[in-house]
């Protein structure tokens, strides 16, 4: 009886693991090779975030832009370099989830990314706080 309670226990983890990696292969294929790279809350007054790279040292092809919740007003954004160079992105003048997922391609060799800069603020007709995620593709 001992035994049978044991290999049952077993059996069930072994089944439970591999479930688990199923679905961890499953979200690696939705992502499709994007990491993200930061997430921040808009404020309703004009306001400024900044996405620091944690290791600078990654390549970059391209970046995406997903807004949740509320609707968002971009001023400006900024990507900088740590080769020195700037690069600004424009979006439309109001950005919510249906026109969201900006994708911008970083064209040229070495774009390793310091930082990307944001100005903006959650459009005021929304009940909800905007969030920005800052997606890069490798």
């Amino acid at each position: 009886m001992k035994i049978r309670n044991i290999l049952t226990v077993l059996v069930m983890a072994i089944v439970m693991m591999q479930a688990q990696l199923s679905f961890a292969q499953l979200a690696d294929k939705s992502l499709d090779g994007w990491t993200l790279l930061g997430t921040r809350t808009v404020d309703y007054t004009i306001d400024r975030d900044v996405v620091e790279m944690k290791d600078s040292k990654e390549y970059f092809t391209a970046l995406k832009f997903v807004v949740k919740n509320g609707t968002l007003n971009m001023h400006k954004c900024t990507v900088h370099f740590t080769d020195g160079d700037t690069r600004d992105i424009s979006f439309a003048d109001e950005v919510n989830k249906r026109n969201d997922g900006l994708m911008m391609d970083l064209k040229g060799s070495n774009r390793t990314i310091e930082k990307v800069t944001f100005w903006y603020d959650t459009k005021n007709s929304s009940d909800n706080k905007s969030i920005v995620e800052l997606w890069g593709k490798k």
